[in-house]
């Protein structure tokens, strides 16, 4: 792990494209701002955890009903909506951090 020093409104870069900017520190706590492009997926760790472990609930969820069709589907017809993440999404509303795209 490499451990730097930086103060206030100094940045550290990641590659050429990720931008770490320590925006605050008070007391135990520091505020640090994100640059990163729209494809990479930027998460807090234990929000990333809970998307991690409810991801791999779905998959092995989905192998045990393999064969079974979502009602009103017909054959050969997939269903592309988006999956949804209850323990992901109940963490990530209690957060108080934001993502500021530019």
């Amino acid at each position: 792990m490499l451990v730097l020093s930086r103060q206030r409104d100094e940045t550290i870069m990641i590659g050429d494209d990720v931008e770490l900017t320590i925006v605050d520190i008070r007391g135990d706590k520091v505020r640090i701002g994100i640059k990163a492009p729209a494809t990479v997926a930027v998460h807090r760790k234990e929000v990333y955890e809970a998307i991690k472990n409810e991801n791999q609930q779905a998959a092995a969820f989905r192998g045990e009903l393999g064969s079974l069709r979502p009602r009103g589907s017909a054959r050969g017809q997939t269903n592309s909506g988006g999956t949804v993440l209850p323990a992901a999404a109940k963490l990530a509303a209690t957060s108080n951090g934001r993502r500021v795209t530019a």
